[in-house]
């Protein structure tokens, strides 16, 4: 198998988001192999890796430890996993440093409850692949830093708050490619990004068909998600009504009428995913892999026959740094059964007339 390609948990991997619960819900930096008894039901995908050529065969003991260590329960480490070559979302990754995973087996057949009391360990045997954000390992050859890697990868997509949505290795010429999705400006707050539910994250999803007049109003929860200075056009009060109902119908409209053109123009392997549907304060709204690299869709709808849209900073800013891969659909008439839809490139938009209705004064 020349490529393994993998999704890992959806909320274990996330970077450059500020943590304003008062505790717990970071990122669990892992994913489970085989959370069922029948093995049908294993992760073979991630399994794969174990017999890859990434795959370190004879490994210090000091490494060994670092793995372990961070666990309350006794554990295996039975692989480990040492990446040299990193890519982004299809492109070299400029890093120096090397990326680590490793899957660990517990081990211990009773684990000690929090009032002291011994109890038995329901995950004994259990397997879980590991890639921890502050894993540090300079030593024997090895240059494995993690959170430079992380740092480095914020760095490329621009400063903005990511999450890793899965990976790819190539056996043939031994890159890891790191594959994200980008969820906000950097320093998001995580209340806005994942709700809390019972101590684990969920996606804070703005549901489409609940649109009305009565339905759009900003709550809490996403209000306080960015601070002033960040370069996003954010209401300023918590329980302030958007004012232009149309407005943002027009908008869930169009991105729907896109997300169906492109469901029907690509193949289950591009990988198509609604971004903003799922992520509100994502920089784009749709995305897909093409020949190996994330392509980026913005969409800009309205009612009318005019081609007219507007552009945020933060998204004159993301387009300008990925135009390489940067479409914007723009739909007219788009309540009308037959909408008219036009495709735009960042040069092309560059080459607009512009106007500048508005600027922001700091007294």
């Amino acid at each position: 198998m020349e490529k393994i390609k993998f999704k890992i948990d959806e909320k274990s991997l996330f970077y450059g988001v500020y943590n304003d619960y008062k505790k717990g819900q970071t990122a669990t930096v892992s994913t489970p192999l085989n959370q069922s008894n029948n093995p049908e039901k294993w992760r073979k995908d991630i399994l794969n890796l174990t017999e890859a050529n990434c795959r370190q065969d004879t490994l210090p003991a000091m490494l060994i430890n670092q793995c372990q260590r961070s666990s309350h329960s006794g554990n295996e480490i039975t692989d480990v996993f040492v990446f040299d070559k990193l890519l982004l979302n299809g492109d070299p990754l400029n890093t120096d440093y090397q990326y680590v995973m490793y899957i660990k087996k517990e081990t211990d057949e009773y684990i000690t409850k929090l009032n002291g009391q011994k109890a038995k360990n329901t995950h004994l045997g259990r397997l879980k692949l590991h890639y921890p954000q502050n894993f540090i390992f300079r030593s024997d050859g090895y240059n494995i830093d993690n959170k430079k890697v992380l740092d480095d990868i914020l760095k490329q997509d621009g400063e903005f708050a990511f999450i890793v949505r899965g990976f790819e290795y190539n056996q043939t010429d031994k890159t890891l490619n790191i594959i994200t999705s980008l969820i906000g400006p950097q320093n998001i707050r995580l209340s806005t990004v994942f709700i809390r539910k019972k101590g684990i994250g969920e996606k804070l999803i703005i549901d489409p068909t609940k649109v009305s007049k009565s339905d759009i109003l900003i709550s809490n929860d996403i209000v306080d998600a960015v601070d002033e200075e960040l370069e996003f056009d954010l209401p300023d009060n918590k329980d302030i009504e958007i004012r232009n109902t149309s407005k943002v119908i027009n908008g869930v409209l169009g991105e729907e009428k896109v997300f169906e053109l492109l469901s029907n123009q690509l193949k289950e392997e591009n990988e198509l995913y609604h971004t903003s549907k799922d992520y509100k304060y994502s920089p784009y709204d749709i995305e897909y892999i093409e020949n190996g690299h994330k392509q980026y869709i913005e969409v800009k709808a309205t009612s009318g026959v005019k081609k007219i849209f507007n552009m945020s900073k933060g998204e004159l800013k993301f387009m300008q740094e990925y135009k390489k891969y940067y479409t914007l659909y723009l739909i007219t008439k788009v309540k009308e059964e037959f909408p008219e839809i036009y495709k735009y490139t960042c040069d092309d938009i560059m080459k607009m007339n512009k106007e500048y209705l508005s600027t922001r004064f700091y007294a």
